[in-house]
């Protein structure tokens, strides 16, 4: 069996930060400033989409795969 490992590209994780920090400091400044009377969930969901980009991070700077995939190679007896 031959093993592949797929990363994501590298812009993948900078875009990730592009769009997911300005997101993050609105959220958590609207969980704790604003007017929500639950800013633990602010600070969950904030806490979640920081382990989303450090992921998207990981993976695009080949550190962990994104997925595994296994194939089977010929063997002599299969290709008679």
């Amino acid at each position: 069996m031959k093993t592949e490992k797929i990363y994501f590209p590298k812009w993948v994780g900078w875009f990730f930060i592009l769009i997911f920090v300005p997101l993050l400091l609105v959220l958590e400044y609207e969980a704790f400033y604003g007017n929500d009377p639950y800013p633990a969930m602010g600070a969950v969901f904030g806490f979640i989409l920081i382990l989303i980009i450090a992921m998207m991070f990981l993976v695009s700077y080949r550190k962990m795969p994104y997925m595994i995939i296994e194939r089977q190679t010929k063997t002599k007896k299969e290709e008679k």
